[in-house]
C-alpha cells in the first residue's frame, strides 16, 4: 500500500476519521495500532509475526533490565536482545550476499561448493525497525529512559504506519511519551501535516519519479551512452534520491501530524551542505543521528586521538554502506563517504568562517562529491559502477537522451533548486498561518488535485523500501 496511491488515501480517510471520532485516548491508541498492523499486512501477512517477535523480545528484556542489579546480568541481557535483532536483520538482509560470497570465494579456492538456492523474502522495513529496537533497549540499560509498563504502548512505537516502512528512525524517549499523551484535534496541525504530506507527495510521485523514468534506462545500459549523458545522469540521480527518500519522509512526518504526533525531520536542505559532514548533518538525519549515538561514540568517537578518530569514522560510514544494502557496492558506497569525512577532518580540524564565494565553491563540491558517490549506490553492478567512472573521467561518444528527457530533467531539478532556496530564504509556514483556513484549504486540494494528474502512470517504489 503505498503513500502515493488511491488506495492508500482511502485507507488514510477511514482510519483518521474513526481515530478522531473514538472518545478516549487509549482507544485510539490501540485503534492507530490495529490499523498499522493492517497496513503492514498488506505488503505480507506472515511477515508481521517476525516484526512482533522481535517487539516482544525487547519488551521483556527491557522490564528484565530494571529488576536485575548485577551488572554482568543486565549486560548479557542486552547482548542477548541486541544480538537476537541484529541475527534476524543479517539473517534475512544479508544471508544471499553472504553464501554469494563464499561460494566465489571457495571457487577461487579451488573448492568444491554448490552454492544452495533458496529464496528469501526481506521484511520490509527490518532494517529501520531493528535500529528502533535497538535504540530503546540500549537506552533502558544505560538508564536514559524506563521500561515501558504497556505492551501496546511498545507496539505502536515499532509498528506506527508513518514510519514503519521506511523512516525516520523515531527514538523512543521522543515517541513513547506522546503515545500517553492525550490528543486534541488541532486546525494549524492538521494543515501543517497535510501540507507535509503533499510537499512529499509531489517531491516523490512527480519529481523523483519523472527522473527516475527518464535515468533508468542509462544505469540499466550505461555502456551505449555519451559521458555528457552519464555526467548529466550522475547529477540529476542525485536530485532523484533526494526527492524519493525526502518526499517519503515529509509524507512520513505529515501523516504523524495528522494524529497528534511529531516526528523529528529527517532531511534539511542538504545540498546547501558546505562540506561532507556538514552534508551527513543534513542528509537521513534519523539514521545519521543513530550511528554517531550507537554505533561511532560506542567505538570511542573522538576521543582517542586522531587516527582512532578516522578509524572510527571510516568503520561507521562502511557499515552505513552496508546498512543500505547486501553488496559491495553499497559498502564502497560507505566507505567512499567515510574517505571523504576523514580528508576533510584532516584538512579542516576546526571550524572557520568563510567568504560567500568560497562557500558557493563548497558547497557546490560537497554535492559532486556525494553524488559521484551515488554511483555506486545506483549501479546495478560493480561493473557497471566502473562503467560509469570511466565515463566520468574521459570524453567517450554514445547515446544521447531525447530533447523531451533534457527539458524533464532541467524542470525537476529547477524545481528541487528553488525548493531549497526558498525553504532557506522565506518562512512559508508562517505567511500560511496568517491566511484563512478556507483558502488554505482550497488551496491544498488545487495541489493534491495537479499532483495526481502530474503523477506518471508507471510510479515507482519509493528507492529505500528495499533497506
Amino acid at each position: 500500500m503505498l503513500f502515493a496511491t488511491q488506495r492508500f488515501l482511502g485507507f488514510f480517510v477511514v482510519v483518521f476519521a474513526v481515530y478522531w471520532l473514538l472518545p478516549r485516548h487509549r482507544w485510539r491508541m490501540l485503534w492507530l495500532l490495529v490499523a498499522s498492523c493492517a497496513f503492514y499486512t498488506s505488503w505480507n501477512p506472515l511477515l508481521i509475526l517476525l516484526v512482533l517477535f522481535s517487539a516482544s523480545v525487547d519488551y521483556i528484556a527491557a522490564l528484565l533490565l530494571e529488576k536485575t542489579e548485577s551488572p554482568a546480568r543486565r549486560k548479557l541481557i542486552l547482548t542477548l536482545s541486541v544480538s537476537t535483532n541484529l541475527s534476524l536483520l543479517a539473517f534475512f538482509k544479508y544471508i544471499h550476499f553472504f553464501v554469494s560470497n563464499v561460494h566465489s570465494a571457495c571457487n577461487w579456492l579451488g573448492i568444491d561448493f554448490e552454492q544452495p538456492v533458496f529464496q528469501v523474502a526481506l521484511p520490509l522495513g527490518i532494517s529501520f525497525y531493528t535500529f528502533e529496537a535497538i535504540s530503546y533497549i540500549v537506552d533502558v540499560y544505560r538508564g536514559k529512559i524506563r521500561a515501558v509498563r504497556n505492551l501496546l504502548d511498545y507496539a505502536l512505537f515499532i509498528m506506527f504506519f508513518p514510519h514503519l516502512i521506511a523512516g525516520p528512525i523515531v527514538r523512543p524517549a521522543d515517541f513513547l511519551p506522546q503515545v500517553l499523551r492525550r490528543k486534541r484535534f488541532n486546525w494549524e496541525r492538521i494543515e501543517a501535516g497535510a501540507r507535509l504530506f503533499l510537499l512529499g507527495l509531489f517531491k516523490k510521485a512527480v519529481l523523483a519519479d519523472w527522473l527516475g523514468s527518464v535515468l533508468d534506462p542509462v544505469y540499466a545500459k550505461p555502456g551505449e551512452y555519451g559521458s555528457a549523458t552519464v555526467w548529466l545522469t550522475v547529477i540529476a540521480y542525485a536530485f532523484q534520491v533526494y526527492g524519493d527518500f525526502s518526499g517519503y519522509s515529509d509524507m512520513a512526518i505529515g501523516l504523524a501530524h495528522l494524529f497528534g504526533f511529531k516526528l523529528k525531520p529527517n532531511f534539511n536542505m542538504p545540498f546547501l551542505a558546505g562540506n561532507i559532514s556538514e552534508f551527513w548533518n543534513r542528509w537521513h538525519m534519523s539514521l545519521s543521528s543513530w550511528l554517531r549515538d550507537y554505533l561511532y561514540i560506542a567505538l570511542g568517537g573522538s576521543r582517542r586521538g586522531n587516527w582512532i578518530t578516522y578509524r572510527n569514522l571510516l568503520l561507521t560510514m562502511f557499515l552505513c554502506g552496508l546498512w543500505h544494502g547486501a553488496s559491495w557496492t553499497f559498502a564502497l558506497f560507505g566507505l567512499y563517504n567515510g574517505v571523504l569525512m576523514v580528508l576533510h577532518r584532516m584538512l579542516f580540524p576546526k571550524p572557520r568562517g568563510h567568504s560567500a564565494p568560497y562557500r558557493v565553491m563548497s558547497t557546490a563540491a560537497t554535492f559532486l562529491c556525494f553524488a559521484i558517490g551515488l554511483i555506486f549506490f545506483r549501479a546495478a553492478t560493480f561493473g557497471d559502477a566502473l562503467l560509469i567512472v570511466e565515463r566520468l573521467a574521459w570524453p567517450i561518444a554514445g547515446a544521447t537522451l531525447a530533447l523531451t528527457s533534457l527539458v524533464l530533467i532541467a524542470a525537476c531539478l529547477a524545481a528541487m533548486a528553488v525548493g531549497h532556496w526558498v525553504g532557506a530564504a522565506t518562512d512559508v509556514p508562517g505567511w500560511l498561518r496568517r491566511l484563512p483556513a478556507p483558502l488554505v484549504s482550497a488551496g491544498l486540494a488545487l495541489f493534491l488535485l495537479a499532483t495526481f494528474l502530474l503523477i506518471p502512470d508507471d510510479g515507482r517504489l519509493f528507492i529505500y523500501f528495499q533497506f
